[in-house]
């Protein structure tokens, strides 16, 4: 027994110095990039003389934080196990009958229960809405959405956004013109529609949480997370398919759960599997990588349900199908341009472009093969946290005719600059993993561009409440919280980055290998952000809202 304890108190240190180690790696790394822009600056200071000297230094402190978050998790799974210690006992007292007609009793009650809980929520989560509507009337019109309706109504149809966003903006501002009512009418209307699909799927997170009866510092957590937290608001009236997608994903995480951890009720029948396709299927519709994401997780899925391979496969090849048809017949049928390949390769155009402005080893004959698709001028466009600049002018058609070639060269090109390589990596996705990053925000502001088009929307702000307008404001525009310590901190992305990173080193403490898969699609959508253009906010937020189901996870005992 004791060498038991001994084992196990050896593995919670041994988990907390790699948490240790991480952690600090992610926090002084972070540091470097924030305020040097490399990793590589050397200090006069022999503590801080490297990158290698400042994570060293840090990690008893990050040792000590993770490992207080486990044993606070172990105490808190452990008070959840005794407070349903005899339950089991007590059912079974008495007969089998009166136990089967109580329990089926119980069931309807709760069934006829989840109804109106599930609209009490629904009707909670909206008017927690409402502050953030009525002080940025008619929402956040920013973003991607003015191009989106502008392209379209001046007749380029594109799928560089994605299709079913786009024709959900343009339905609605077609019917309020041709209603006569202003594009601000508009705008208000798809912010209320998000705000209407945004709250239900917290609910259905609630009720979620409710049903696997958790304990109430969850539950309640949970609901004044979501109805306090400001983002929350903020993202469920900007017009972008972010804040769909992002609910969606983790409504994707639900089923994924589901299936995993109640896989014989799951499969039975195709009741889950129909609703899992259709979930799916809107998540690779609302964003590009959605596909990408749910695709990744199925070869995991399929090891770990074997058993159930047939209905997975049928799901995968479903998502397979769906995605085919969207990206090739559908797109002719209604004359859409596909998507520019480019989005593809910002890895690509900032390792590149920095390694040239930076004056790294570049030689003549790779220049050669790199000039056609991004010439010196386009490449001294580099931005370090942003790749549109030179995205812009990337010449995709040149790119696929010598792509061999010119992947080859990036690739040689890296071999003899890692160092600027992975500063551009880390630049452009510090947002992403950094929680103390200074210039990251969510706009408090519409966009009304090409104000003299009549194709374009021209949507103006008209705050209803002053004081919300400028609480907003400074929450978003501003980020007056900056200055905050610890606020500064919550309202980051990077702290649910490391949420997630933390969580699963938890359960592999644990020895819940199982359970990574509850989380697998948050990690292979985080991957597929990793290769995009900017470390947004709007990006990072399916982490902040999949939050609770990260706690979820980590307080959930195996049975």
């Amino acid at each position: 027994m004791t060498d038991k304890l001994h084992g196990k108190n050896l593995r919670i240190w041994i988990f907390a110095l790699l948490g240790g180690i991480v952690f600090a790696a992610f926090d002084r790394c972070g540091y470097m990039i924030q305020h040097y822009g490399t990793l590589w600056a050397i200090s006069e200071n022999p503590l801080h003389k490297t990158i290698f000297h400042r994570i060293l230094i840090r990690v008893p402190l990050f040792t000590a934080g993770v490992l207080i978050s486990f044993l606070l998790m172990n105490w808190l799974r452990g008070r959840s196990a005794d407070s349903g210690a005899g339950l089991p006992k007590r059912e079974s007292q008495g007969s089998t009958a009166p136990q089967t007609a109580m329990a089926k009793s119980l069931a309807l009650c709760r069934a006829a229960q989840n109804v109106p809980a599930f609209i009490k929520y629904w009707l909670l989560y909206f008017i927690s809405f409402l502050p953030a509507f009525l002080g940025g009337y008619p929402g956040l019109f920013a973003a991607d959405a003015p191009n989106q309706i502008g392209w379209t109504f001046s007749g380029w149809l594109t799928a560089h956004h994605p299709l079913l966003h786009t024709g959900i903006l343009c339905g609605i501002f077609s019917m309020t013109r041709a209603f006569g009512w202003s594009d601000n009418t508009a705008a208000a209307l798809c912010n209320v529609l998000q705000m209407i699909i945004l709250a239900g799927i917290f609910a259905w997170i609630s009720c979620f949480l409710k049903r696997k009866q958790v304990p109430q510092w969850l539950w309640i957590g949970t609901v004044l997370f979501f109805c306090l937290f400001p983002f929350h608001g903020m993202m469920a009236v900007y017009t972008t398919k972010d804040t769909v997608f992002s609910g969606v994903l983790v409504l994707c995480l639900l089923q994924v759960i589901c299936m995993c951890s109640t896989p014989e009720e799951y499969f039975k029948g195709w009741r889950h599997t129909i609703f899992a396709g259709i979930t799916f299927s809107l998540l690779l519709l609302l964003r590009n990588n959605g596909f990408h994401t749910m695709l990744a997780c199925v070869p995991f899925l399929l090891i770990y349900l074997w058993k159930y391979r047939k209905k997975l496969l049928v799901l995968a090849l479903g998502l397979v199908l769906v995605y085919g048809v969207y990206n090739g017949p559908f797109l002719n049928v209604i004359g859409a341009e596909p998507g520019n390949a480019r989005e593809m390769y910002n890895i690509v155009i900032q390792t590149l472009s920095r390694t040239y402005v930076a004056g790294g080893d570049i030689r003549p004959e790779e220049m050669d093969v790199i000039r056609p698709v991004m010439d010196e001028e386009t490449m001294a466009l580099y931005t370090p946290n942003l790749s549109d600049p030179v995205k812009n002018q990337f010449h995709t058609d040149a790119f696929e005719e010598e792509k061999a070639e010119f992947l080859k060269t990036w690739f040689q090109v890296g071999c003899r600059n890692k160092k600027i390589y992975i500063d551009a990596f880390l630049n452009t996705t510090l947002g992403f993993w950094y929680p103390d990053v200074e210039d990251e925000y969510l706009e408090f502001v519409c966009f009304d561009i090409q104000k003299d088009d009549p194709h374009y929307p021209h949507v103006q702000m008209e705050p209803k409440s002053e004081w919300l307008n400028r609480y907003y404001t400074a929450i978003g525009t501003d980020a007056s919280f900056r200055q905050i310590p610890i606020v500064r901190e919550l309202l980051s992305m990077g702290l649910y980055f490391w949420l997630l990173v933390l969580a699963s080193l938890y359960l592999i403490y644990q020895k819940e290998y199982e359970k990574l898969l509850w989380i697998l699609p948050l990690w292979m959508y985080l991957g597929t952000s990793l290769l995009g253009p900017a470390a947004l906010l709007r990006y990072g937020y399916p982490l902040m809202a999949a939050c609770p189901i990260l706690l979820f996870t980590m307080w959930k005992k195996e049975a």
